[in-house]
């Protein structure tokens, strides 16, 4: 069975790089199949579409009303240094992870939040690369290296990772009445 997962390093506006990571995987094998920045929610949306993904992970709030939620108490409580939906620049973070949510949603399409940097921490790792080898997923994007991606690229590609151990199991879940912040699995002491 083939799935498409993405993850969706958002930027608050649209004239910065959101990061954006495809993994593809074939009878249980993962492939990281793209790596690219997109702008405009439009071409978000549409690359979404044009890849086919069942499952996207987005690093943005995803909550209608930017204000602190319960959920990001969680995270916080937990360790983790997450920034509240209401926080200067994360009001227009959230407004527009919201609206792109919700448009994927009526598509059909699964949409997750899920905050990149405490999804390594969670599993354990010290590097994206470690994560990649640890769940054997192959890359087959050109010139790939960790040391010369951009932070937005780096974290997208830990948001698909996201994306597909949501569907394989290997996901937890930092869960409140307000949302449901996603992270992986511990990996390694």
């Amino acid at each position: 069975m083939e799935t498409v997962v993405a993850g969706i390093d958002l930027a608050a506006s649209p004239k910065k790089c959101s990061g954006y990571s495809v993994i593809e995987s074939k009878n249980n094998s993962p492939f990281l199949t793209k790596i690219k920045c997109l702008n405009t929610n439009k071409s978000i949306v549409n690359e979404i579409l044009k890849d086919g993904v069942r499952v996207v992970a987005i690093d943005s709030p995803l909550t209608k009303e930017p204000k602190m939620r319960e959920v990001d108490r969680l995270m916080i409580k937990r360790g983790f240094r997450v920034f509240p939906p209401n926080f200067s620049w994360m009001r227009e973070l959230s407004v527009r992870g919201w609206l792109i949510a919700e448009e994927l949603k009526s598509l059909g399409i699964k949409v997750i939040e899920t905050h990149p940097r405490s999804a390594l921490v969670a599993a354990g790792v010290n590097s994206l690369q470690e994560l990649l080898d640890l769940l054997e997923v192959r890359i087959t994007v050109s010139n790939f290296s960790e040391s010369v991606l951009h932070k937005d690229l780096r974290d997208s590609v830990i948001a698909a990772i996201v994306a597909y151990c949501y569907i394989r199991g290997c996901c937890d879940a930092v869960k409140a009445s307000d949302g449901i912040i996603y992270i992986l699995k511990k990996f390694r002491n």
